[in-house]
């Protein structure tokens, strides 16, 4: 019975010891970020910011006059310190597999997409679980700072999260019809004859090829663009062929 009572007094503890900052600047004599939480100075040292390796000044740099999450660690009258790492953390114990997440894309490799999501929490989405379309590099198909739906993949023992953009469609299934009408996007040239790959922007799961030089009057198109297709022939593994419907739109489609 007083275990139960402690948990629940904790839980009420914890809480209302979440607050949001406003970063207004660095004491460089402190060595931490100065913040407002309402009418209060708030501190946050260095070492609180993040749960990842030592953050750079270029990092922090990026967190002035943004608001953040953060768990008051101790306050009096005139001020307040608080973690911002210790939010984090609470942050992954609550995060599961399959947690929808929106995160922003902040730099990417050859094979995959590296963001940010919640309150500074990093994860990785490799190609694989982007789309089941071909495609070079993720930056063919996004750009920095694009926000992506995704969910979480894996949740990894140092705090970091493999994310998917598929598993968003997983058990989808859509009304695939020959002569049905599709909105794609395209996601890569094909190197053997004048065509595409292309992936359905409603499922991307399902996935194909669109070859203008037998099919279609169109060949104005870049990778990334959409593009309505209509199918042409419906192959297993959720592939299908394609033809033009109408005409290509631009536009960037997470």
């Amino acid at each position: 019975m007083k275990s139960l009572f402690k948990n629940i007094l904790n839980m009420f503890l914890t809480k209302e010891n979440e607050v949001q900052a406003i970063i207004t600047g660095y004491d460089f004599v402190t060595n931490s970020l100065v913040a407002q939480v309402g009418n209060k100075r708030a501190y946050i040292a260095r070492e609180d910011i993040s749960i990842y390796q030592k953050d750079t000044n270029e990092n922090v740099h990026k967190l002035l006059g943004s608001v953040i999450n953060a768990i008051v660690i101790k306050e009096n009258n005139d001020d307040m310190l608080l973690s911002r790492k210790a939010y984090m953390q609470k942050r992954i114990e609550r995060l599961q597999k399959g947690d929808k997440v929106i995160a922003t894309i902040v730099s990417a490799s050859d094979n995959a997409l590296y963001l940010e999501f919640d309150e500074g929490l990093i994860g990785k989405m490799y190609l694989n679980q982007i789309t089941s379309s071909k495609v070079e590099k993720p930056l063919d198909l996004y750009n920095i700072g694009d926000k992506i739906k995704c969910v979480i993949h894996k949740k990894q023992e140092d705090g970091r999260f493999l994310l998917s953009r598929l598993s968003l469609y997983k058990g989808v299934n859509l009304n695939i019809k020959r002569n049905n009408v599709l909105k794609c996007r395209i996601t890569q040239k094909l190197r053997e004859n004048d065509g595409y790959f292309v992936e359905v922007l409603d499922n991307p799961y399902y996935s194909g090829i669109f070859d203008i030089t037998e099919y279609n009057m169109y060949k104005c198109y870049n990778i990334g663009d959409t593009v309505s297709l209509r199918i042409l022939e419906i192959k297993p593994e959720k592939q299908l062929k394609f033809s033009t419907y109408i005409k290509t739109v631009k536009n960037n489609v997470s």
